[in-house]
């Protein structure tokens, strides 16, 4: 099961994403992609500020320390820090995008989370208890309390 952080577009979020509601779901793991490829992996995911810091920082670095033996440490030891903090790194960026945190849920993949997600928020009815002698079912009575 993967851990997804759950984001609604707010006040300031781009108009093609409040028209349409979806939220934005954000994977909480270490990312490979990004230790591989830097920040062109994290451009690609849709993180563009960060991605464009670390490939400025980078290229800088390379610039000014480009002979030393420091450098590919440096570089590798950048990279593991940003594969780590990925999902954080992208969660500030939503925030500066006008987005809000609703959440956390759970899934195997992301789309079966964010239906997760929309199950939870829109709610589900009831299903009423059974009537006779048969052992009830445990779903219907989570549910009926719940709601």
């Amino acid at each position: 099961m993967k851990a997804f952080s759950v984001w609604l577009p707010g006040e300031g979020a781009p108009e093609k994403r409040k028209k349409d509601g979806l939220p934005v779901l954000v994977q909480q793991t270490f990312r490979w992609n990004v230790l591989f490829l830097g920040g062109i992996a994290l451009m690609w995911s849709g993180a563009w500020i960060v991605g464009s810091l670390f490939l400025s920082a980078s290229v800088i670095l390379t610039a000014l320390l480009g002979k030393l033996w420091i450098v590919p440490a440096l570089m590798l030891s950048a990279r593991l820090a940003l594969a780590a903090f990925s999902p954080e790194l992208m969660e500030w960026e939503l925030r500066l995008k006008g987005y809000r945190e609703a959440g956390t849920v759970v899934g195997p993949d992301q789309a079966t989370a964010l239906l997760r997600y929309m199950d939870r928020a829109v709610g589900q009815t009831a299903l009423p208890p059974v009537a006779d002698d048969r052992i009830p079912d445990p779903f219907a009575t989570a549910f009926a309390r719940r709601g």
